[in-house]
């Protein structure tokens, strides 16, 4: 008897920290999609409760959603590892209401941490459960200052120009099923 007592009082405890570690990650991400790919990126779009943000962006309680766009490498020769977080893009969004065609929310990702790592971001207002399409525009890393070597010593052998010589390059997702939070 006391060994059962013992034991069951074991497993509470056990599952009361479990408990709690789940709260105090006191999040969900949420997929809209997953393993999009775009010239050399490889792209996957979450959202979760909105987030503070530090410096100036602590106020939150306005917005409905946190909305990011985790970027990494694919195979390239462009230096960038493969899987590694692509930085310097500019990164605009566009969420278009697929019943009205209206766009619902738009902007420009802010470049952020979190615990699992960096990525482009914005907390932003989407109030109204429905089906969207999400549009990603990615600006060259040049535009930001970004250089790559050009010689053929210390070059990685391309140049982003190859990428971006006609301009933005553009991810497009029909069918993000919208349900809000909370």
């Amino acid at each position: 008897m006391k060994k059962t007592l013992v034991l069951v009082l074991s497993l509470v405890l056990a599952m009361s920290l479990l408990m709690a570690a789940s709260a105090e990650a006191g999040f969900t991400e949420y997929p809209i999609f997953e393993d999009e790919e775009v010239a050399f990126l490889h792209v996957n779009a979450v959202y979760f409760q909105a987030v503070p943000m530090a410096p100036g962006q602590e106020n939150f309680e306005d917005y409905d959603i946190h909305l990011e766009c985790d970027v990494a490498a694919l195979e390239n020769d462009l230096g960038y590892g493969v899987d590694d977080w692509v930085p310097y893009l500019t990164i605009d969004f566009e969420v278009i209401d697929e019943a009205t065609s209206e766009t619902a929310a738009d902007g420009t990702f802010m470049v952020m941490s979190a615990s699992d790592g960096p990525h482009y971001g914005a907390n932003i207002k989407l109030p109204n459960a429905g089906t969207y399409t999400v549009k990603f525009t990615f600006h060259s890393p040049a535009d930001n200052g970004y250089l790559i070597h050009s010689d053929s010593e210390t070059g990685p052998g391309g140049l982003l120009e190859e990428y971006f010589g006609d301009g933005p390059l553009t991810l497009e997702y029909s069918g993000w099923d919208y349900v809000p939070l909370g």
